[in-house]
């Protein structure tokens, strides 16, 4: 199995940070956004390496907002307890998921203090002036252009200069203010960058200009992102946090007790990891909700199975997964979703993953329902046998999930 880290984890984060700025269809690039002007107002002031960190900062630099029931530009325009405790704890949330990614620990850095001001009124830790890293201030500068942008009042760069006039000396420096306006007026830069259709293009650009951050041909790289991947993918719906890890964990036990061969193994627990990435584009309001989902709002979540196909289908290097990982809401008698297919046609992978998501969910608190044992979850298992699952993995599973000492 060869699969180049680099790639993979590049396109992954590119992905990712994608699909968390679709909120209910509208596509809101605000992470997108940020880097692409982060990159811009970087040029004269850093170093390559050094912009290549703050551009990675920028593109994550809202990560940690991932499970909050709205995008967080929305908490940025209110001003009420809850909205301050979500701001205040999104940039540690981010930093802390972003350290794990290999060698992301830069960029890390640069995400925790993305809120800090210079006159010391920001967070989390209340910085001032020269303690604030450079690329942070960059990042603080690009973020307070794309809110402006994204509130659709200062499309022009005269209205937009008026308007962060005001916090010179208090969010930002004046050498911040007059580098970032005079990179943004170069070469017809700003009129394109305040229009949302020209955000692929133009990420594109950056993304070829700045490269990829380079990846060790480390045999834990490509795991360790997607297991970062799989933290931020179980964030946006609350009830299910760790569900994707676990899923993994179970599937690759399953995997090693049918004795499989070892990239067979690997590639069942990576799609264990992100079998859920189509949720990312599924409704935050859907779920978020506590309580039984209508018909509407489940049709709408089964969605999500093809929404991870569509994803996965975007990062040429996880080819071999897509249909692990899309396939997990299958049945084994052909009444599953999202293609209707049954029995061998299914990926052995998916069978296996099928069973473990089950599991899980059964042995999950919901907040709706009580957990079932996992007594009473390997009986649910078994009835469904031949039907909903695979007799042949079931046979192997249940003793496995009898003995997790849940």
């Amino acid at each position: 199995m060869k699969i180049n880290p680099t790639e993979t984890v590049n396109e992954l984060i590119d992905i990712i940070t994608y699909i968390a700025d679709v909120e209910d269809k509208r596509k809101i690039y605000h992470s997108w956004r940020v880097a692409i002007l982060s990159g811009q107002i970087a040029k004269g002031i850093t170093s390559p390496k050094i912009r290549k960190d703050i551009f990675y900062a920028a593109l994550l630099h809202d990560i940690g907002g991932v499970g909050f029931p709205y995008h967080i530009i929305h908490y940025l325009r209110r001003n009420d307890k809850t909205s301050r405790n979500v701001l205040l704890s999104h940039p540690i949330i981010g930093a802390q998921l972003v350290s794990n990614i290999p060698q992301m620990s830069n960029p890390a850095k640069l995400i925790l203090d993305h809120h800090e001001w210079i006159n010391g009124k920001g967070y989390p830790r209340a910085k001032t002036a020269n303690d604030i890293p450079l690329g942070a201030q960059v990042i603080r500068f690009a973020d307070s252009i794309d809110i402006a942008l994204q509130s659709n009042q200062s499309h022009k760069i005269r209205n937009l200069k008026k308007r962060m006039y005001l916090n010179i000396g208090k969010e930002y420096s004046k050498r911040m203010f007059g580098h970032g306006f005079r990179m943004l007026s170069r070469n017809g830069f700003f009129p394109k960058v305040t229009k949302r259709s020209n955000m692929p293009l133009l990420f594109k650009k950056a993304r070829g200009e700045i490269g990829f951050i380079h990846i060790p041909l480390r045999i834990d790289a490509i795991g360790t992102a997607l297991d970062v991947a799989a933290q931020i993918i179980d964030m946006k719906h609350p009830y299910s946090s760790g569900h994707s890890q676990r899923v993994s964990r179970y599937a690759m036990a399953i995997a090693l007790a049918m004795n499989l061969k070892h990239d067979e193994i690997t590639l069942i627990k990576w799609a264990g990891l992100i079998h859920d990435i189509g949720k990312l584009n599924v409704s935050r309001r859907i779920l978020s909700k506590r309580g039984r989902l209508n018909s509407k709002e489940y049709n709408h979540i089964k969605k999500h199975a093809q929404f991870t196909r569509t994803i996965l289908k975007m990062i040429p290097s996880l080819e071999d997964i897509v249909e692990m990982s899309a396939s997990h809401h299958e049945y084994y008698d052909g009444s599953g979703y999202p293609q209707g297919l049954a029995q061998e046609k299914i990926p052995l992978g998916a069978r296996i993953l099928a069973i473990c998501d089950a599991f899980d969910a059964m042995t999950s608190n919901r907040p709706y329902r009580n957990p079932l044992t996992p007594e009473a979850a390997c009986k649910e298992i078994e009835r469904m046998s031949g039907k909903q699952f695979d007799p042949a993995v079931v046979k192997i599973a249940i003793p496995l999930f009898k003995n997790l000492g849940l």
